[in-house]
C-alpha cells in the first residue's frame, strides 16, 4: 500500500487556517520504513487545542485528530478497534463516548480540511 502524504503541506495548511492561532509543537521521527508525525495547535478561542498524529509505514497509514481543552472533546481516528462500524476502520468519538461512522478516508490533506470544517462548526 502506497500512501501519498505531504507533511509540509499539512503544517502549512494549519499555519494559514483562520481557526489556528499557533502551531505550537511539531514532532517528526522518521526511521527506515516508518514515520511518526505529531502536531499540536492552539485554536481560536484559545481554550481549545488540536492534536494531530500520523504514523506511516509501507503497510498502513494511521491517523488521529483530537480536539481538546482540559479533556478530549471529540476525536477522529482509524485505529481498527470498532469493526462493527460501516466506515471501519475510520470512526468518530463524540464528547460523551459514542462512536460513530466517519467521513474521513485516510487521505491526510482532504481529511484535515474536513476536520477543520467540522471543528469550526462545533466552536461557533
Amino acid at each position: 500500500m502506497v500512501v501519498l502524504f505531504n507533511f509540509p503541506s499539512i503544517v502549512s495548511t494549519l499555519r494559514n487556517h483562520e481557526l489556528i492561532s499557533k502551531v505550537e509543537n511539531i514532532h517528526v521521527d522518521e526511521i527506515a520504513q516508518r514515520g511518526f508525525y505529531k502536531i499540536k495547535c492552539r485554536l481560536i478561542p484559545s481554550k481549545y487545542n488540536l492534536e494531530i498524529k500520523f504514523i506511516k509505514t509501507r503497510e498502513e497509514f494511521i491517523y488521529a485528530y483530537q480536539l481538546y481543552s482540559t479533556t478530549t472533546i471529540v476525536r477522529w481516528d482509524n485505529a481498527p478497534h470498532f469493526p462493527g462500524i460501516e466506515t471501519f476502520p475510520h470512526h468518530f468519538h463524540e464528547l460523551h463516548g459514542n462512536v460513530l461512522e466517519s467521513d474521513l478516508t485516510g487521505e491526510a490533506e482532504k481529511d484535515l480540511a474536513l476536520v477543520l470544517s467540522k471543528i469550526k462548526k462545533t466552536l461557533v
